[in-house]
């Protein structure tokens, strides 16, 4: 069971005019609150929708284009090489980031005290933030510019078929797939659900209520973007791994097809899910996106009905708007 090209064109073009939308709104607030700019667990997330961002301008593009049409956008080996590199880069390096966000949300929450000085927070929280986006390029430069690569463009399929060149040498293939791949979704899932099991055990064992709110809020974004990426873009990989490890193919082989087509959906989101999480943003989000505010019941003045009362020695006051009244009165 496949998705056929022209719903997948209007899935992708339907969600990605709001991502970037969402994405810059995002981006915007981020940069320009010094605040939010200068929070550690904040610089992850900055990072997560720049990217996202450029891959909803070039890839999603290219996508969208080649599935109403069924050729790529430009039919040029420059165009075909500069699309699967970007694209390679943007998928690898936002999956690096994911994985390593799950795992400095440990050290933010529960060692803060590891990044209190300039040095370690240098090699602790700047550098790892650096490598998770230059190793990817600096692996598929040497992929696509470097090493030869004796493949005719096919100007029918996805990337012209560019990427395909890894799978002339085994070794290079088999290294991309485990560390590229595999490794990080293995981090997503085992981090994150270790960050939801201690977060929970510290409110249960927290005395001041800030500490938890503290915590709340750092966590809840990650963890948002960790299931995002959990239901979406891990089980098409681990399912590709069962099948290395001589699982059947005809095993969930539909759900593979249609997981692996939704998968993208993972960046597509992120935007979505970093305004919404943020404490800081969802206010502005409502502002500027009047359709996700709640609806409250107008309050205005009501009008009160008296009633007259006979006077008389036996006569109780009414109960009700009156006796409040009578009460303001005196």
């Amino acid at each position: 069971m496949t998705i056929p090209n022209i719903d997948e064109f209007w899935l992708l073009q339907g969600f990605q005019i709001p991502s970037i939308l969402v994405g810059i709104f995002a981006l915007y607030h981020l940069l320009i609150d010094r605040g939010l700019r200068n929070a550690l667990n904040n610089h992850v997330i900055i990072a997560m929708v720049f990217v996202g961002l450029i891959l909803q301008c070039i890839d999603v593009s290219g996508l969208a284009y080649y599935f109403r049409t069924g050729t790529v956008l430009v039919s040029t080996r420059a165009f075909c090489v500069a699309w699967t590199f970007i694209r390679s880069i943007g998928i690898t390096g936002t999956l690096n980031l994911v994985a390593w966000a799950s795992i400095e949300r440990h050290i933010l929450i529960f060692h803060p005290n590891l990044v209190r000085t300039k040095t370690n927070r240098f090699f602790l929280h700047y550098l790892p933030l650096v490598i998770c986006m230059m190793y990817p390029a600096v692996f598929y430069f040497a992929i696509y510019f470097i090493i030869p690569c004796p493949i005719t463009m096919n100007y029918k399929i996805i990337g012209c078929g560019y990427y395909s060149c890894i799978l002339f040498y085994p070794s290079l293939a088999l290294y991309n797939i485990v560390v590229n791949f595999l490794l990080s979704p293995f981090i997503i899932v085992i981090f994150s659900v270790a960050l939801f099991i201690r977060v929970l055990a510290s409110k249960c064992r927290a005395r001041q209520r800030i500490h938890w709110r503290n915590y709340r809020n750092m966590a809840i974004p990650l963890l948002s973007i960790s299931l995002l990426y959990i239901i979406l873009y891990c089980p098409p990989y681990f399912l590709y791994t069962a099948y290395l490890a001589g699982l059947s193919k005809n095993i969930a082989a539909d759900y593979y097809s249609v997981i692996s087509s939704f998968n993208y959906f993972a960046i597509t989101f992120t935007p979505f899910i970093c305004a919404l999480s943020l404490p800081e943003l969802r206010m502005k989000f409502k502002i500027c996106f009047p359709c996700c505010r709640r609806r409250r019941a107008a309050v205005g003045p009501q009008a009160l009905m008296m009633t007259r009362t006979k006077a008389g020695p036996t006569a109780s006051p009414s109960p009700g708007p009156i006796a409040v009244i009578a009460a303001i009165a005196q």
